[in-house]
């Protein structure tokens, strides 16, 4: 009798504890989820109000059923799509922590599994400027430049010390010397004067006239009397 006493009360507590072991969170459950949490993806979108400042939202997919995630204290599950939307802007310039907890319907229900951290950088609203269209190497011109731009008068003196630097000086041209043969500078020095030269030029070309029709006619008045 107290040997089927002792059976029983062994196989009662073999059961409680083989049911408590399957109802712990393991070392084994805990990779798994880990796992899952692991292959999130966060996204965050530029979005702008109506005053036209900018904000981010965050999206997170391909979240696990079996995990949950708490951003500022706020817990946020899984819809059927495995997409978590944060309703909440975020300002550019920070870095945020997404924490992943085992799912409620999990062995490791509210156990810490991941932290996943987002550098969200800061949008440049000087990248609208009109000259950016033109310049848009220029790095103050970078939708996502991370600098400090302190107001637009800064911006317009480093602008235009940029476009300064592109106005570089080309290098002076070698000129080629030819030189002129004789005749080309007799004839350079008579169109260079002209005035003068061109009255002279007539006088030699009438005077050489002259001269050959004199010349001609004395020829003639000979011959003709030494016919005569």
């Amino acid at each position: 009798m107290k040997k089927n006493k002792l059976l029983i009360f062994v196989s009662l507590l073999l059961f409680f504890m083989s049911t408590k072991v399957d109802a712990l969170c393991t070392s084994k459950e805990l990779s798994k989820l880990k796992v899952e949490a692991f292959e999130a993806n966060i996204v965050y979108d530029l979005k702008f109000d109506k005053n036209h400042n900018s904000y981010f939202n965050i999206n997170i997919y391909n979240v696990s059923k079996n995990v949950m995630v708490i951003f500022n204290s706020n817990t946020y599950l899984p819809d059927s799509n495995g997409q978590i939307k944060l309703e909440t802007a975020l300002q550019g310039g920070d870095t945020y922590e997404f924490k992943f907890y085992g799912g409620y319907d999990t062995k490791c229900a509210e156990e810490f599994i991941y932290l996943k951290r987002v550098n969200i950088p800061k949008y440049n609203s000087y990248s609208e400027n009109e000259q950016c269209i033109e310049y848009e190497e220029f790095p103050l011109c970078n939708k996502w430049y991370q600098g400090d731009i302190p107001n637009i008068e800064f911006f317009n003196s480093k602008l235009e010390a940029y476009i300064a630097s592109l106005k570089k000086e080309e290098p002076p041209k070698e000129e080629i010397v030819i030189e002129k043969s004789i005749m080309d500078k007799i004839i350079d020095f008579y169109v260079d004067h002209i005035i003068i030269c061109l009255p002279i030029t007539i006088i030699i070309c009438l005077g050489l006239i002259i001269f050959v029709v004199r010349k001609i006619s004395r020829r003639r008045k000979r011959i003709k009397l030494e016919f005569d």
